[in-house]
């Protein structure tokens, strides 16, 4: 191979029209999924690294000789066609690529007579057409909910005992006030209604249909010993259906976040003093432990998987409602839920320590800790597709609709709501910004 075959590489358009042409300087660029977190109550930063992103080429393709024009203008037009493109680069070898960026051209008819330049980056893609990680991963944590869900509704119903009418009031009226907690807590969620696939749904009135039925199957749960489990399994998962509901609906992250977190306060304060006898210990230990762990469970899940379709874009006609979730939010939301998480397992082995009893019903704890893991793993994956949040003071004064499209270079509706929501704007600063006004806007991901 002479130098003229080194210099020589071919780009093979997804119609299958091939281009050889000469280029110069050999490139090679590599994206790192890195990300630097600062947050304003703690020192340092949170550094995010999931490896290598993508693989990209930049080269000046060269063509010459007496078509040089239209054969280079043949190229450009083949760089526009859909789907994947292959490029044959004598240094690294056969890629599957995309054409990224801009296509940039240069004749230079003084020093480069019968030459066309064309500057341009082949991007490496994956040529298989497997799920999007962040969808697959959505979906297991679904599957793992409903397989927590169903394993903490067992353990609780095997787990209340009551010998006379004092223990069955004591555990009834507990219950009673956990429901009352959760739905002074949650309901705010899902005041407002939503749009789904079957047109709009009132939420609000599902979560208050739910909150009923568990009323009602708290009075009878006790009743007949032969339904006893079936009773208490009831009871166990309409609780945790209720806790589920307001997670699965699109709400500002930080508001879904305090109502869990709301809820998982009182229920730990409800039971600070133990009631009295083994018996009514574990009772309120186990029904405590269904609601904590539904809470952190519901929230979790939740939060990952609003953050999942805010990365996704999912998100977008909605941000007027639900503002802006950015890279660094998701990451304080991770954080949120890891704590909450540390606290309840403080909470069970302390009443455990404390009342000197075993704890023998170890699966939903087990589940309950793989959810919450997968779920910070995918609002950490998920976080790469966000935007990252940016604050600059204005120098001088500004109009609302100019400085819009300098940030974001669009005065398209959705950057204007966007640009409105999160600034607070009142109704003079969407004419003219004051100088020394501190305004947010976002960098979309790279």
């Amino acid at each position: 191979m002479d130098d003229r075959d080194l210099l020589e590489a071919k780009y093979t358009a997804p119609s299958g029209k091939e281009f050889t042409f000469f280029w110069e300087k050999a490139k090679k660029r590599t994206n790192l999924k890195t990300g630097v977190f600062p947050f304003p109550d703690r020192d340092g930063a949170h550094v995010q690294h999931q490896g290598g992103g993508p693989v990209s080429f930049p080269m000046v393709c060269i063509f010459n000789g007496s078509d040089h024009i239209l054969t280079a203008t043949d190229f450009e037009a083949a760089l526009l066609e859909r789907e994947v493109a292959e490029l044959q680069h004598p240094i690294y070898g056969i890629k599957k690529v995309i054409p990224t960026g801009d296509i940039e051209r240069d004749e230079d008819f003084i020093e480069s007579l019968n030459e066309t330049h064309i500057k341009i980056t082949f991007t490496e893609t994956f040529t298989d057409e497997a799920a999007a990680p962040i969808a697959v991963m959505a979906d297991e944590l679904e599957e793992l909910f409903e397989d927590f869900s169903e394993a903490a509704a067992l353990e609780f119903a095997e787990s209340i005992e009551v010998e006379n009418i004092a223990e069955e009031l004591l555990i009834v009226s507990a219950l009673d006030t956990q429901a009352n907690v959760l739905n002074e807590n949650l309901s705010g969620l899902v005041s407002t209604n939503v749009s789904g696939a079957s047109g709009s749904v009132n939420k609000q009135a599902d979560f208050s249909t739910g909150m009923k039925e568990l009323k009602n199957s708290l009075k009878t749960m006790l009743e007949k010993k032969e339904n006893a489990i079936v009773k208490k399994l009831n009871t166990a998962r309409l609780t945790l259906n209720l806790m589920k509901m307001p997670s699965r609906i699109i709400v500002n992250i930080a508001e879904k976040i305090k109502g869990y977190t709301g809820l998982i306060t009182q229920i730990r304060g409800q039971f600070r003093a133990d009631p009295f006898g083994i018996r009514n210990i574990k009772n309120a230990f186990s029904s405590t432990r269904l609601v904590l762990s539904g809470a952190v469970a519901s929230m979790a899940s939740g939060s990952a998987l609003t953050i999942a379709a805010a990365a996704s874009g999912s998100t977008r006609s909605a941000v007027t409602s639900t503002g802006i979730m950015s890279r660094e939010a998701a990451i304080a939301a991770a954080l949120q839920i890891n704590d909450l998480l540390v606290d309840i397992q403080n909470f069970e082995d302390t009443k455990i320590k404390d009342n000197n009893f075993i704890d023998s019903n170890a699966n939903s704890y087990l589940l309950l800790i793989e959810l919450v893991y997968k779920s910070i793993q995918l609002i950490l994956n998920a976080s790469f597709a966000l935007p990252m949040k940016r604050i600059i003071k204005l120098d001088r004064d500004r109009n609302f609709i100019e400085l819009c499209a300098e940030l974001y270079d669009s005065v398209d509706n959705y950057y204007l709501d966007k640009f409105i929501v999160e600034n607070n704007f009142n109704i003079d600063e969407l004419e003219i910004i004051p100088m020394g006004r501190e305004v947010f806007y976002y960098v979309e991901s790279a």
